[in-house]
């Protein structure tokens, strides 16, 4: 991308802000999470490092876990702008009816494990899959006992429509989402 996604514009707000904004309805505490604050430290949400060099997802979902006050934890990926509050609600929903560690989407293509709720129970599987080398999300959302939606379900969730999963790594998808909401 060349620099840093979460802080594109989507309607003039810094991606990262823009999903911070739809967090703020449903939780006690939102914040970014990575591997160095840079200019999402002046955005006005505490910042978590993820505390390794190593890229990969599963180390900032662990971090944001063991950083939430509460047991119960919604992620979203910075670079997923198309997914609505209605949608965090209802995973979070699910997630109290069923008692599961993380409930999480599916959109037809696979597993949405950072458009997803959480409990902190869940912790001790996905450290364990760390502590292992293993850095999967997919295998790390069945160590957790995870439920993964069907696609049939996610669609019938308030808040989903189709391409709300589409996310944003290369300047040709940015465009074309420039394009879209313009």
């Amino acid at each position: 991308m060349g620099r840093d996604k979460a802080l594109l514009p989507v309607g003039g707000v810094p991606m990262a802000l823009l999903q911070a904004r739809k967090l703020e309805g449903l939780c006690a505490k939102v914040c970014f999470v990575g591997k160095e604050p840079g200019e999402l430290g002046a955005l006005g949400h505490p910042f978590v490092r993820d505390g390794t060099e190593e890229r990969a997802a599963l180390h900032g979902l662990v971090a944001a876990l063991a950083a939430s006050p509460e047991e119960e934890c919604l992620v979203l990926a910075a670079d997923l702008p198309l997914v609505p509050a209605e949608l965090l609600g209802s995973l979070r929903a699910r997630r109290e009816e069923t008692g599961a560690p993380a409930v999480v989407p599916w959109d037809g293509k696979g597993p949405q494990p950072l458009c997803s709720a959480w409990s902190t129970r869940a912790l001790p599987a996905l450290r364990a899959a760390v502590a292992t080398g293993d850095l999967s999300l997919r295998r790390a959302l069945a160590a957790a006992e995870a439920i993964v939606l069907p696609a049939t379900e996610t669609e019938r969730l308030p808040g989903y429509r189709p391409g709300v999963f589409r996310n944003v790594n290369t300047p040709e998808e940015y465009r074309a989402l420039e394009e879209e909401l313009a």
